[in-house]
Parts: structure tokens; C-alpha cells; sequence
């Protein structure tokens, strides 16, 4: 109360405060830097089959190889974040990425990917391999239902399926795909990963940083270092130029430049939307086939290099259906 004279008036009050307005969530679309992160995400990871087939040729044991190749990723990593004074991330944050990431996304996924390539064709490993993004719909369905896809991105999917498969389908049709539980590795590889970036998205607490990837990869190499030990595999890892200068590659390339991009559109679009990148690969394949080891090209690989490409038009095009 304020009083003049003899009498006293109330002071005047301040308007209630408007209530604060939610920021909108950003559209879960790709941006023309959204398909340059894709493409170049593609090549990366498209060139790692070569340097991984280069190591194990050259007589590297594939968990070996992965542990190592993990180990000094981690390293990478944790050397750009302290060069770069990036803050450490909250525990829970890191707790997160530790298990989800490092387990599932990098660890599983890794050491079942690279035991089921030692018993099945490469082109049967490409074709399974496009099956998760159909495996991240399914499993992103309930838990992140504001990124569910429309028709015309679902229709995608499948048109892109389609195409990895005309893609590949004369080494499918020209001998077995491969022998004992090699495909169900492969699988299971694509399980495991669909799963990790889903929950990584829902708990993970935003963008994943130098530090929460590294960590993932350290754990990842870690786990795979174990399984090594524990599991009947050949342990050997030859110091060899060739052995290393893939190693190099795959750390610097794959692992660096590769997660990096990968978890920057995975913020960006979604794990739906960052793991259609399976479908380039086996493009990135074709052409390194045809570039490096003089492979004619097929009217199948021409074939499934259009629709493949048709799938990721619908996909990219495609706006987010969201909860019903």
C-alpha cells in the first residue's frame, strides 16, 4: 500500500507474467547439410570395408583388429577433446553413452559384425546390412514416437531395400550366402546397433561429444578386447606397413571423421533418418570395386544404384509423421 495524505491507495501491480512458451522442436527433416553429412558419412564408412579386408588378409584376427582399431580411436578422440578444452559432459550423460553407446552401438555391434563377415559373402553382409533402418522404424516406433516416419519416407525404406538388393543380386544367385550362423551374426550386428542409437537418442541427453564418443569406444574396445581373450578366435595382430596403414586409415577415416559425422546427423535427424546412410554404402561399394580393382558394372549394380537412389529421394523428401 503507498499512502498520500490521509488516505491510503494500492500500489499498482505488475501484470501477471505470461506463461513461458515452450521452444518448438526442430523439424526432424533433412537439410541440404543434413544429405552433404549423408554422402560424406557413405564414403567413409563405404572405404572401411576395404581397409578392414585389407588388415585381415594381411593376417590380422578380426576381434584383434577391432579391439585395437577402437582402442586407439578412443585415444583420438580424447586427444581432439582436451586440444580442443571441451567441456566433460554431466555423469549421466556419460554413464549413458559408457553403456548404450559403447556396449550396443560400437562394442555388439562391432565384434558380431566382424565374426559373421568370416561366414557369409560380402554381398549377403551389404543386403542385411540395409536392414536397419527398417529395424530403427520398428524399434523407435513406441519410444520415440514424434520421429516416426510417414508414408512417402516408409516407402522409401522399402524401395531402398529393394534396390540393395538388385544391388548385389548376382553374388547372391552365384553361390551360397554363406555357411553355419554367419548371417546371423550379421544380423544381430543390425539388431544391436538399432537399438543403441534408439535408446541413445531417447536418454542420451542431446548432441554426443568428443568425450561421450570417445568413451564409447573406449568401452567398445575394451569389450572386445575381453571377448578376444575369452572366445576360441585367432589372436593376431601383424605390425606389418600394410596391417598398420589400414589400421591408420580406419581410425582417422572411419572411426574419427566417420563417428563424428554420424553422431552430428544422428543429433541433427534422428537415428531413423542418420542410419538410411546403409543404403549409400553399398553404392560407395560398387564404385570402389569398380575404381580400385577393375570390376565391370553390371545392369544389376546400374539398376540398384537407381532405385536405391529413388528410396533416398522419398526418404529425404519426407517430412516426420510424429504421434498420433
Amino acid at each position: 500500500m503507498v499512502s498520500t495524505g490521509s488516505r491510503a491507495v494500492p500500489a499498482p501491480s505488475e501484470p501477471p507474467a505470461a506463461p513461458a512458451t515452450p521452444a518448438p522442436a526442430p523439424e526432424l527433416r533433412y537439410s541440404g547439410t543434413d544429405v552433404a553429412l549423408l554422402g560424406v558419412l557413405g564414403v567413409v564408412w563405404g572405404i572401411a570395408y576395404v581397409f578392414i579386408r585389407e588388415g585381415i588378409v594381411l593376417g590380422a584376427s578380426p576381434l584383434v583388429f577391432a579391439a585395437v582399431r577402437y582402442a586407439l580411436s578412443a585415444a583420438a578422440f580424447a586427444g581432439i577433446a582436451a586440444a580442443r578444452r571441451e567441456a566433460w559432459p554431466p555423469a549421466r550423460n556419460l554413464a549413458v553413452s559408457a553403456v548404450v553407446g559403447g556396449i550396443l552401438v560400437i562394442g555388439l555391434y562391432g565384434g558380431l559384425l566382424y565374426w559373421g563377415e568370416q561366414y557369409t559373402t560380402g554381398g549377403y553382409a551389404s543386403v542385411l546390412s540395409t536392414t536397419s533402418p527398417i529395424l530403427t522404424v520398428a524399434f523407435a516406433y513406441g519410444i520415440l514416437p514424434r520421429e516416426r516416419l510417414g508414408v512417402l519416407a516408409l516407402a522409401g525404406i522399402g524401395v531402398g531395400f529393394a534396390g540393395a538388393v538388385v544391388l548385389v543380386l548376382p553374388s547372391l544367385t552365384s553361390g551360397p550366402v554363406g555357411h553355419g550362423d554367419g548371417p546371423l551374426f550379421v544380423v544381430g550386428a543390425f539388431v544391436v546397433a538399432a537399438i543403441g542409437t534408439v535408446l541413445l537418442r531417447r536418454y542420451g541427453g542431446g548432441r554426443q561429444g568428443l568425450w561421450q564418443i570417445g568413451t564409447q569406444f573406449a568401452v567398445a574396445g575394451v569389450l572386445l578386447g575381453a571377448a578376444s581373450l575369452v572366445l576360441p578366435v585367432r589372436e593376431a595382430l601383424p605390425l606389418t606397413p600394410g596391417v598398420l596403414g589400414a589400421l591408420a586409415a580406419l581410425v582417422v577415416f572411419s572411426s574419427v571423421l566417420g563417428y563424428f559425422t554420424y553422431f552430428a546427423l544422428h543429433h541433427r535427424v534422428g537415428p531413423i533418418r542418420a542410419n538410411a546412410v546403409t543404403y549409400v554404402i553399398p553404392l560407395v561399394g560398387v564404385a570402389v570395386g569398380t575404381g580400385l580393382y577393375g570390376e565391370p558394372v553390371t545392369v544389376f549394380e546400374i539398376a540398384g544404384f537407381v532405385i536405391v537412389l529413388a528410396g533416398m529421394t522419398l526418404i529425404i523428401r519426407a517430412s516426420p509423421r510424429g504421434p498420433p
